[in-house]
């Protein structure tokens, strides 16, 4: 069994360092870095703003380490057939597992070490707690980490429960208990709680071995819920096959269309409207991102963030847009339509200036509630203008006549 993990691993690494290489191309690691250092430098601003301990401090970080914690499960990269096919080996799976539960700790380690890392500052300005305490809960949480994972290894077997509790509730209910006291009143308790958990749900597992009732509809439907939410992601960068978007037909939202009129020159331009509205990929993208950018620039009270923020998440929504040009142009039935390729990308361009419209609109409200009728204020607005009439009429027309050849 574990020249079979090593095997689907070998496997699974060359499939996800395919699509890596596609996602972290240069113009999404340039934005990627931009973001980053925007993000740091308005962190280390808000941290020059707490002088004294926040009513709120302690809250904000049991609640942010409690999150950190739910991170990362393990990837058993089971597959359908294997009910069938693996079935006689079911009683040997456990050694199958725990190499499963080796590789699966990395994730979860660096989440919950690096989520302690940033909020060490917070942490310490704003709720209070010394290095000592910060550094003792963080390896409690590692430690409770390895514990937790023990509980998703033994949901395979159907011996995660606590009574009629399941595990997972349990576990949670503990873990928030813990953190609670830890940040309070005493931080060693959350490293004695970890350490007691992590060694009596190690004596749990080690009974799984010889069990050899394995859950392989839960594990399997489990595995292939995981592998979807990762392709999913993949999805917003690049084709993935078996991801297909879900389509709802709204149609509330009819009104939107009537400005189009039905003439043949508008048929691409109704066709790209109806679709994008109707695809959840799309619209949940637009949507996502355009609130996210406005939380933002309502929050953030520093003008050199604000404008990167601003001309970024416009960029962004802008080349996220692209794949779905694409994915109609490779429907065979719409080469049907006695329409030219620079209509089609015509039409495609006035249905991207008017979703960047909507974003920059809604931006530019956040950015006068923030700075109000400021030079300032202008100065973002205007930026993201340009951005807008760059992707739209500069960029976008070039990059989709790559997708009609």
């Amino acid at each position: 069994m574990t020249n079979l993990w090593t095997e689907r691993l070998r496997r699974h690494q060359l499939n996800q360092f395919k699509y890596l290489r596609l996602i972290f191309n240069d113009n999404f690691v340039l934005a990627f870095i931009v973001l980053i250092g925007a993000l740091g430098f308005w962190y280390s601003n808000f941290l020059g703003t707490i002088h004294h301990q926040l009513l709120l401090g302690k809250p904000i970080v049991i609640l942010i380490l409690f999150l950190a914690v739910q991170v990362g499960g393990i990837a058993t990269l089971l597959e359908d057939p294997d009910s069938t096919f693996l079935l006689v080996k079911e009683r040997e799976f456990y050694k199958y597992f725990r190499a499963a539960k080796n590789y699966s700790v990395f994730v979860p380690i660096v989440t919950v070490a690096l989520v302690n890392f940033l909020l060490s500052a917070f942490a310490s300005r704003g709720a209070g707690l010394k290095i000592s305490d910060i550094v003792m809960i963080a390896i409690g949480l590692i430690m409770y980490k390895l514990g937790f994972l023990n509980v998703n290894l033994m949901a395979l077997y159907g011996r995660d429960k606590f009574g009629t509790f399941s595990m997972k509730l349990v576990s949670n209910l503990l873990l928030l208990v813990t953190l609670i006291i830890s940040t309070y009143l005493f931080s060693p308790a959350m490293l004695i709680v970890a350490v007691i958990y992590y060694f009596f749900l190690n004596a749990q597992v080690k009974t799984l071995e010889t069990s050899g009732q394995l859950q392989w509809k839960y594990a399997i439907e489990t595995e292939n819920q995981r592998m979807f939410r990762i392709k999913r992601f993949y999805n917003l960068f690049t084709d993935v096959p078996g991801v297909n978007s879900k389509i709802k037909r709204r149609k509330w939202l009819d009104g939107l269309f009537k400005p189009i009129k039905p003439v043949s020159g508008n048929t691409y331009l109704y066709l790209f409207a109806r679709g994008f509205v109707r695809n959840n990929e799309y619209i949940g993208l637009f949507l996502r991102l355009t609130i996210i950018q406005a939380v933002m620039l309502a929050l953030i009270d520093n003008f050199y963030i604000s404008l990167i923020v601003e001309m970024l998440f416009i960029y962004l929504v802008g080349f996220q847009l692209k794949p779905y040009f694409k994915e109609v142009m490779q429907n065979l039935m719409q080469r049907l339509y006695p329409i030219s390729g620079q209509t089609k990308i015509a039409d495609f361009t006035k249905l991207s200036t008017i979703i960047l419209s909507i974003q920059w609109f809604v931006s530019a409200l956040a950015i006068l509630y923030k700075f109000g009728f400021s030079l300032n204020s202008l100065i973002i607005i205007v930026a993201g203008c340009a951005v807008l009439i760059f992707v739209n009429y500069f960029y976008m027309p070039r990059q989709l006549k790559k997708y009609l050849d």
